[in-house]
């Protein structure tokens, strides 16, 4: 008898440990939505707030890769014809200007010393959709070009600027499609400059 009671409270015990742990982890059913919001959104972040900041992370993301790729053209002596990167980043007047300049550079056979520090990118505009605006602070201080005998032959000019920057969703990609350039003495008051 003993035996059998003593299987009767194990049993029982089972029973109302499983009862137990199910009533404490088990939380009330949630409701879902619609479209489900993915983890990275914040609590306070609406679905069009979460569009509109990864389209603007995106168009940044092309203005720096597009940026890059032209120091890094510059210093390898210039270019005749775009490259896949500027060609993915780049369209427009914003890319004919650049190619312009690339194209300059390769027929006077210089080479820049150093690349275009970028300090600060800010939203600028208005969002749509496929089109954002970009105000990015660039400083060329230090960029020099030289030519073939090493001799500096850095043009008049190269210095502080303030871009306003248009950049466009083409084919479901990012990328700079014109700029208004001003040059600035300083970046003091700017809203690019971190």
């Amino acid at each position: 008898m003993a035996l059998r009671r003593r299987g009767f409270v194990s049993v029982g015990a089972v029973v109302a440990c499983c009862a137990l742990a199910a009533a404490c982890t088990q939380e009330p059913a949630q409701t879902s939505s619609p479209s489900p919001t993915p983890a990275a959104t914040t609590p306070t972040e609406s679905q069009i707030e979460r569009q509109m900041r990864l389209d603007y992370e995106a168009a940044e993301e092309a203005y720096r890769t597009n940026m890059a790729e032209q120091d890094r053209l510059y210093k390898a002596g210039g270019a005749l014809k775009a490259t896949p990167v500027l060609k993915a980043t780049a369209t427009g007047s914003y890319l004919r200007i650049s190619l312009e300049s690339l194209r300059d550079v390769h027929d006077a056979g210089w080479k820049a010393t150093a690349g275009t520090k970028i300090l600060g990118v800010v939203r600028d505009g208005g969002w749509k959709g496929d089109r954002v605006g970009l105000t990015s602070c660039e400083d060329n201080e230090i960029v020099r070009f030289v030519n073939k005998s090493g001799k500096d032959v850095t043009p008049d000019g190269l210095a502080r600027y303030v871009q306003a920057l248009t950049v466009v969703r083409e084919s479901g990609h990012w990328k700079v499609s014109a700029a208004s350039t001003t040059k600035v003495k300083t970046f003091e008051g700017q809203p690019c400059a971190a």
